[in-house]
């Protein structure tokens, strides 16, 4: 089948399904029309009934008993039957008692409409209209109907006093249609006919013209120096221009194929990105950004902002003139953040700047780790360095001379021998944190009973409390709690708690222990009257080294290290540490238990 037949009947079927398709649209029209219209004629009919039958008598009188609503329904009777006889020839009236679920008044005579959905609708409340219903008429015979039912309250309560009910025969309306219908189909006929002649000579036309270009086409392919490609020619003409067409199509999709492929894998790798990139074209406007970057930055509108406001906004000065060539890396501080940005700009073949990438990467827990790494150093060296500069200088002075006397001899050497200590308790506590950090602390764990190994430190250290005044005491409300633990290593972590809080109480000192329970957790309180620490102080007491008071804690012998140890001993059993303190008044140390929690070496 030749393109030009293929056209033909194309056109004649597209004139059809125009005719069908207008057609159908002014029918329904036409019937959407005549529903709106008698709906309104029909709504203004029991508007009407309403006012003269029913309003109007009840306006003569008040309904509130059975014997007033009879003499009602008697007078709705009687004005009725006055005003049927203005009801048009093709409409119907009724008016139903709610009360009772029967025809008051019609002008049908004996048929009875209270089996129709409208009115039993109409009874409960709702207001409807329904169109091309079957119902049979006045003399017997099955029609189609427009219909309304309206339900009448008097008194205000929930179900309907009355419904009024008309319809309205729809018997015209389609004969009327069908007398349309037809005039439809005999216009569609001429129309397919005129169709049929000009779609022909147009065809003929379009298929010279389709030769021509296609022809041109080949041409223009072979003119630009590229062979032929040989092809099955299609049965029609648009086959041809198709295969043409494919020749460069399929060019075209393995280039964009391509293209998209590289596309669609830089964006994955930009969204997957844990750095923030932003993309800026010689001018300063943004052309490309990831999300990662507004998180990075803590700025929702980068979309909307130049370079220059950016830079601004976060504090980096450049030269407008030359910035693309001359950026140099830099480092951000944005609050407690840490941001690396780095400057990449981007040409083009003839060496020409076209903008520049800016690659923002979160440093900030390198930057801690570095300030916590030279931290760590300092504290050590001045740790050790402070009780071998002790050692050394005693040593001299008794190689000066002073060993002769043997009371400054003794002396000395115990000064020595207690530095010598305090530098091996320092490189044991060292130790013992590097092995927590490298997880090769090894733990005993046992189902052990809480409370006893509380109660019995305790007693330990109300020895060393009753020689130096100081008072210790121990509350539980609990008899046993047994949980998974390393005992010796929890002693160690009372031991700790306990000694600090007799070493800053001073004379006269008082320390609590107590125990209680909650849902989840057994929770140990060690509370004393001690010099307390400072508020700005708190969030600092587990990190290494770190003391409130230097100079009193060397004096009293603390290493700085207690605490942390501490901290990495909870945490092993799955448990937390943390202080409360008010300055002069005390401190509180808070050891919890999880209750079921299971060791890391189970």
């Amino acid at each position: 089948m030749s393109i030009r037949w293929k056209l033909a009947t194309m056109f004649i079927a597209l004139v059809f399904l125009v005719m069908i398709v207008a057609g159908t649209i002014i029918i329904f029209s036409l019937r959407i029309a005549e529903e709106d219209a008698r709906r309104e004629d029909l709504a203004l009919m029991i508007q009407n009934i309403n006012a003269e039958v029913i309003q109007r008598n009840i306006a003569a009188g008040t309904v509130f008993d059975e014997d007033a609503r009879a003499d009602l329904e008697d007078a709705i009777r009687e004005s009725f039957a006055i005003i049927s006889g203005q009801t048009p020839a093709d409409t119907e009236a009724f008016i139903v008692s709610g009360q009772n679920r029967m025809t008051l008044q019609s002008t049908t005579g004996s048929y009875d409409p209270l089996n129709h959905q409208a009115i039993i609708s109409a009874l409960g409340g709702q207001e409807v209209f329904s169109s091309w219903r079957r119902y049979p008429d006045r003399l017997g015979n099955v029609i189609y109907w427009f219909e309304f039912a309206m339900p009448i309250t008097i008194d205000s309560g929930y179900a309907p006093d009355y419904v009024i009910y008309v319809r309205s025969s729809a018997e015209a309306f389609n004969d009327r249609m069908r007398d349309t219908t037809g005039t439809i189909a005999m216009a569609s006929v001429f129309a397919l006919l005129g169709a049929s002649v000009l779609s022909i000579v147009f065809a003929g036309s379009l298929t010279q013209n389709l030769l021509r270009l296609n022809k041109n086409i080949k041409e223009f392919k072979v003119g630009a120096g590229t062979e032929p490609i040989p092809v099955n020619i299609a049965k029609d003409e648009v086959g041809q221009l198709t295969e043409s067409f494919n020749v460069m199509s399929r060019e075209l999709n393995a280039n964009m194929a391509a293209i998209t492929s590289e596309k669609n894998k830089m964006e994955i790798i930009m969204y997957n990105m844990t750095d923030g990139v932003l993309a800026y074209d010689e001018g300063g406007v943004l052309v490309h950004s990831n999300y990662v970057c507004e998180e990075l930055l803590g700025i929702n509108n980068i979309g909307d902002m130049s370079m220059r406001q950016l830079f601004g906004r976060i504090g980096i000065e450049f030269d407008e003139g030359t910035f693309i060539d001359n950026m140099e890396d830099c480092i951000i501080n944005l609050g407690e953040k840490y941001i690396n940005a780095s400057f990449n700009p981007f040409k083009s073949e003839d060496g020409r700047s076209q903008g520049i990438i800016i690659v923002f990467q979160d440093i900030t827990k390198h930057m801690l780790l570095d300030k916590m790494r030279k931290d760590f150093v300092a504290n050590v060296s001045h740790e050790i360095r402070t009780p071998l500069t002790t050692i050394k200088s005693y040593a001299e002075t008794l190689m000066d001379g002073a060993a002769e006397d043997a009371e400054i001899r003794d002396n000395f050497l115990n000064i020595i021998n207690n530095e010598a200590d305090r530098m091996a308790v320092i490189i044991k506590d060292l130790l013992e944190l590097s092995r927590f950090d490298d997880k090769r602390t090894d733990f005993d764990f046992d189902f052990a009973d809480l409370v006893a190994l509380v109660r019995d430190n305790v007693n330990q250290h109300k020895l060393y409390g009753d020689r130096h005044n100081k008072e210790i005491t121990f509350t539980s409300g609990l008899v046993s709690a047994h949980i998974h633990m390393d005992p010796e290593r929890i002693n160690q972590v009372l031991n700790n708690i306990i000694t600090n809080s007799f070493r800053y109480s001073g004379d006269s000192a008082k320390i609590e222990v107590e125990i209680h329970e909650s849902g989840r957790y057994y929770m140990v309180y060690i509370t004393d009257n001690g010099i307390g620490i400072p508020k700005e102080d708190l969030r600092m007491v587990f990190e290494r080294f770190y003391r409130v008071d230097k100079a009193r804690s060397r004096e009293l012998g603390g290493t700085g290290l207690g605490l942390s140890i501490a901290k990495e001993i909870m945490e092993a059993h799955g448990g937390r540490i943390s202080v409360s303190s008010e300055l002069g008044v005390g401190t509180t140390m808070m050891l919890r238990f999880p209750k079921d929690a299971q060791m890391a070496d189970d």
